[in-house]
């Protein structure tokens, strides 16, 4: 972890009272850090000084700045943020750059500096040459000066030649001639070499050996002889640096009086005027002021560091924070119960749930480009155009029923919902899909409840209109065959006694009806699996036969009572009749031996209870395993459409349940099926 890392975390870790406190010192010593820094390295610059207060100035600055962005970052987001963000590789790259920027501006700034520092000494050998050069015109437009002689001044001896060499003033005293390159020397040896500059003037044939040119001279003079006007360096002399300025020096009029015997003419070059300019001065300056960019830099460059490790921590926060929001949406949206569809503004599809592609029956990249229409059938002519949300909300709203297309080609019912959605300019339509299919087979199968609840009230009461008659038919019967037998009439009581029988049988079928019809769910009594099991053959007996079903009952009659409801165990045997009946007539068309129902009824012990086991078998079609795990669940059939509700064999469980029995289906597909009902017997019954 790193040190601007290491800071901002125990900065967070601070009371508030201590982050302000810690910002305040953090200002102040990056105020000073200039100042105090010279004090160690350089004591003689002052505390006060003005660079130091122009870079502590702007450094204090920047760490306040710094220091506001920390503190709004620590009330945003809490101290418990920057442990909980863990930082990409995107923070180091910038680390990188900035590093490569500040390096840069740095190198850049020292260079800038130094050629600074070169201007600086250039113009000054400049200015010391052109004050030379002045010097040495003036003293040759004189054709030299007359000086007193003195220790330190003798007679030139490289002027012999010279007729007038020496004078006498009036006074008696000696004077001497001193030429323009021998007052020139003289000046330069009169300085201090500490700090003073040095100059003089050389030649490649110097008539005073003295005033011969050292290498880099030479290399300059050649230079000068091929058309050069200026030649500089920075070279070290006697264990200092010194910057070296050479210039040729142009034969004039006034030069000839000491070089015309070695063959100069006017215009020639015949030498050089070389200054050199101590750098002792301008490099103290040069490290001073790079010292001082290089902490302003070093600064800046931990203030970036830090800077950019918070800006990193809030927009990887940000980023977070966003991302989860994203998580949260999308496992919101995944997991709806409906499908939830985006189209854009032309109708086409860019993204769908995992509930609409679990209904569709499509993966989502399948769906994805194509219309609307590509999932949902629409009437013709009602989607397209310019208008699609006009459009679209008509074809919702119209009433007509719209289906969905599944991948497998299987069409069913849905209900849709359109809302639009406006993001930056772009503009969205979002469609909710809902499968209707167990709504509309909930209302189809309401509208079938209300028709058997109908038809239950029409039989009741025609079996009630039926009673009376049936009733006057043996009443009348029977009195007719008392009347035969007082007679001894031997040919009438035969047939009146059948009269009766099929009168009462006719009462017996009416009774068992009516006693099905009615809403008798509360009644709880003790009933014997005989009794029920014949009242709910002779309900259905008429069909049976019709089908040609020879049934095969073997029901004991000594069973002991059950608790229960005789109207709702009518209505499981007769689901499971009717059940049987239905697989019978799948397998045989006509007449055939196999075509019959086994009900089977005795006593058996589960867990150390007393039940009457009763078992319907039917030597149908039988069902298949995948069928049959389903077989209970509600709404489910294999009936086509009209002949069957999938809710007989859920009820029937569910009232055997009630009774606190347990109804089980086996069968082997092709050759039989076994419905088997467990219900306890009644407390205190045989067992």
């Amino acid at each position: 972890m790193t040190i601007p890392q290491l800071s901002v975390r125990f900065i967070h870790k601070l009371s508030s009272s201590g982050r302000y406190l810690t910002y305040a010192l953090i200002i102040t010593l990056f105020g000073n850090l200039s100042a105090l820094i010279n004090m160690v390295l350089h004591p003689a610059i002052p505390y006060l000084d003005e660079t130091h207060s122009i870079i502590g100035g702007i450094l204090a600055i920047m760490a306040a700045i710094l220091c506001t962005i920390l503190e709004s970052h620590i009330r945003r987001r809490g101290k418990s943020a920057i442990r909980q963000t863990r930082l990409g590789p995107y923070p180091w790259i910038m680390v990188v750059i900035w590093t490569i920027l500040t390096g840069t501006s740095l190198t850049w700034a020292i260079y800038h500096k130094q050629q600074e520092t070169m201007a600086v000494a250039m113009n000054e050998a400049r200015t010391i040459f052109e004050k030379d050069l002045v010097y040495y015109r003036w003293a040759a437009n004189q054709n030299g000066v007359y000086v007193p002689v003195t220790k330190t001044t003798g007679p030139n001896p490289y002027l012999k030649h010279f007729s007038d060499t020496s004078a006498v003033t009036d006074s008696g005293r000696t004077l001497t001639l001193v030429n323009p390159e021998y007052m020139i020397r003289q000046v330069y040896e009169m300085q201090n070499t500490d700090s003073g500059a040095l100059g003089h003037i050389t030649s490649l044939d110097p008539i005073r050996p003295s005033n011969a040119a050292d290498p880099w001279e030479e290399n300059a003079l050649l230079n000068f002889e091929d058309g050069g006007k200026e030649v500089w360096a920075i070279q070290r002399m006697d264990d200092k640096e010194y910057f070296r300025l050479m210039r040729p020096m142009i034969t004039e009029q006034g030069c000839l009086k000491c070089h015309a015997d070695q063959g100069y003419e006017v215009g020639d070059i015949r030498g050089g005027i070389c200054v050199s300019v101590p750098m002792t001065l301008l490099n103290g300056l040069f490290r001073k002021d790079v010292f001082a960019m290089a902490l302003a830099h070093g600064a800046l460059w931990i203030l970036g560091l830090l800077g950019i490790f918070l800006v990193s921590y809030r927009i990887t926060g940000s980023i977070r924070e966003k991302e989860q929001a994203e998580t949260r949406l999308r496992a919101i949206i995944n997991n709806m119960l409906d499908g939830l569809i985006t189209l854009d503004e032309n109708g086409i599809i860019e993204s769908i749930n995992a509930s609409a592609a679990t209904m569709f029956g499509y993966y989502p990249e399948a769906v994805e480009g194509h219309g609307i229409d590509f999932l949902v059938r629409f009437p013709p002519g009602t989607i397209g155009g310019d208008e699609l949300e006009k459009s679209l909300q008509e074809a919702i709203s119209s009433g007509r029923p719209l289906n969905g297309l599944r991948s497998n080609g299987e069409s069913f019912p849905v209900a849709l919902s359109l809302s639009k959605m406006q993001l930056a300019r772009k503009r969205f339509f979002i469609v909710m899909v809902r499968d209707v299919t167990e709504e509309e087979q909930r209302r189809t199968e309401a509208l079938r409840a209300g028709q058997l609840a109908a038809i239950g009230e029409l039989a009741a009461g025609v079996a009630h209109e039926i009673n009376n008659p049936v009733n006057g038919i043996i009443n009348y019967s029977q009195v007719l065959l008392d009347e035969a037998e007082d007679q001894n009439d031997e040919s009438s009581p035969d047939i009146l006694k059948r009269i009766i029988r099929e009168g009462e049988r006719v009462a017996a079928i009416v009774s068992n009806l009516l006693a099905f019809a009615r809403q008798r769910d509360e009644v709880v009594s003790d009933v014997t699996i005989k009794e029920v099991i014949d009242d709910c053959l002779s309900l259905i007996l008429y069909q049976l036969d019709k089908d040609v079903i020879k049934l095969d009952v073997d029901v004991p009659d000594d069973l002991p009572f059950l608790k229960g409801n005789p109207q709702q165990l009518h209505q499981v045997f007769l689901n499971l009749l009717t059940n049987a009946r239905y697989a019978l007539n799948q397998r045989f068309e006509g007449s055939d031996p196999e075509k019959r129902i086994e009900i089977r009824s005795w006593m058996t012990n589960v867990d150390g209870r007393s039940f009457i086991r009763t078992t319907f078998t039917d030597y149908g079609v039988g069902i298949p395993q995948d069928v049959i795990d389903r077989i209970f669940d509600s709404l489910f059939t294999t009936k086509p459409p009209g002949e069957g509700t999938g809710l007989g064999l859920s009820i029937s469980k569910g009232l055997v349940r009630d009774h606190a029995g347990q109804l089980t289906l086996e069968s082997v597909p092709g050759d039989h099926t076994v419905a088997t009902v467990d219900l306890p017997v009644a407390s205190g019954g045989l067992e």
